[in-house]
């Protein structure tokens, strides 16, 4: 039996070879709910010719009815980098990701549905957030708040944006804040990508 620690490490290993392999880049848009992730990062493999990792935590939470423990939330975090992996086979320079471990972990302890300790994968699945993504841009709450089913409200989605700048903060993870439409955003993000590429 393979402990889950040593398949992570597999898994982190994949991560570098594939990069290595093809030249592709992980870029991953963080933020609280109705930030516009979804939106920048389509946009974008639309733009690049690429592809994008859509958010997997949400499909999850909409199936459940938002009633989730503590394994719903690591077997979002390892379905969600199962994933990005597969799809950098498709992907051209770039893979656009939509939301990480980072903000599912902070989400499951902000709902109560993650305790203290949290999983040990699920804790993993965070911390190699710092080495997996090339670039981490984080969508301002800039925009007009949409309701849906599964979001909760304009106030939480300021608080959790907070929560998420500053773990960020607290881990070292260098980010770009981008703010305005989403062919601003797009400007904003080309400059950074381009810039790396020279």
């Amino acid at each position: 039996m393979v402990e889950q620690g040593s398949a992570t490490d597999k898994v982190t290993n994949k991560v570098m070879d594939d990069r290595a392999a093809n030249g592709v880049q992980r870029v991953v848009f963080v933020g609280a709910e109705s930030t516009g992730k979804s939106t920048l990062s389509n946009y974008l493999a639309h733009a690049y010719d690429t592809v994008a990792v859509p958010e997997i935590g949400r499909f999850i939470w909409e199936e459940k009815q938002g009633r989730l423990g503590p394994d719903d939330y690591v077997d979002i975090a390892v379905k969600h980098r199962a994933a990005e992996d597969e799809a950098m086979a498709q992907a051209r320079r770039w893979l656009f990701v939509d939301t990480n471990a980072l903000t599912t972990l902070l989400l499951g302890v902000e709902f109560h549905q993650v305790g203290d300790p949290p999983p040990a994968t699920l804790l993993r699945c965070a911390d190699d957030c710092r080495a997996r993504y090339a670039h981490t841009f984080v969508c301002a709450d800039d925009i007009p708040y949409e309701e849906q089913a599964a979001r909760e409200n304009e106030a939480w989605r300021g608080r959790i944006q907070q929560l998420v700048l500053r773990d960020l903060a607290a881990r070292g993870i260098p980010y770009t804040v981008v703010r305005g439409s989403v062919e601003e955003r797009a400007r904003q993000v080309r400059r950074v990508l381009d810039g790396a590429m020279r």
